[in-house]
């Protein structure tokens, strides 16, 4: 019986709505067929979230799919007046991104400079290496340090910039 009175509703409901589409526009017959397929779907889910054979979050998500739809549509119509305030927002993020960076990079340059100068000696013992050390040897104890020291294995930059300095020196000094 229940069958029965919901296929007559179901007839009498698809009647009525090819009445209305047919004495529809015809150019607003699209938004009109839109419309009823989105009803449609919305009060499906519904249907099959009462009845438990479909999960609440997949009769959510259909409910809100045309909401979201009519908020791009409102979005769509503000951007004209969103657009400039976006531009001036990203414009200012970008400034104050270049003052830090440039302030970082005066602030690195200041520390470099306060750093003391490394003699030759200071670099051999840096690098635990000898007067006489070849090429090799100054490479292979940097490789070997700078394994344990760098700022990616745990090290800092500090000692990671003070056995680069040393390699380069001592380089530097076996290159005259």
């Amino acid at each position: 019986m229940g069958r029965m009175i919901l296929l007559i509703a179901v007839g009498i409901f698809a009647w009525l709505a090819i009445q209305k589409f047919k004495y529809t526009p015809p150019d607003k017959r699209r938004k009109l067929l839109v419309q009823w397929v989105l009803i449609a779907l919305a009060l499906a889910a519904v249907l099959l979230a009462i009845t438990g054979r479909l999960h609440w979050v997949g009769a959510a998500i259909a409910v809100v799919l045309p909401l979201l739809g009519q908020a791009w549509r409102t979005f769509g119509r503000h951007l004209p007046w969103i657009a400039p305030l976006i531009a001036r927002h990203t414009q200012a993020r970008a400034e104050k991104q270049k003052s830090t960076d440039e302030k970082a990079h005066r602030d690195h340059a200041s520390a470099t400079d306060r750093e003391p100068q490394l003699t030759v000696e200071e670099a051999r013992k840096i690098l635990s290496v000898s007067a006489h050390a070849s090429r090799e040897e100054i490479i292979g104890a940097h490789r070997k340090l700078i394994q344990k020291f760098h700022p990616d294995r745990g090290g800092n930059d500090y000692l990671a910039s003070r056995i680069n300095a040393a390699k380069a020196l001592l380089l530097k000094q076996l290159d005259r």
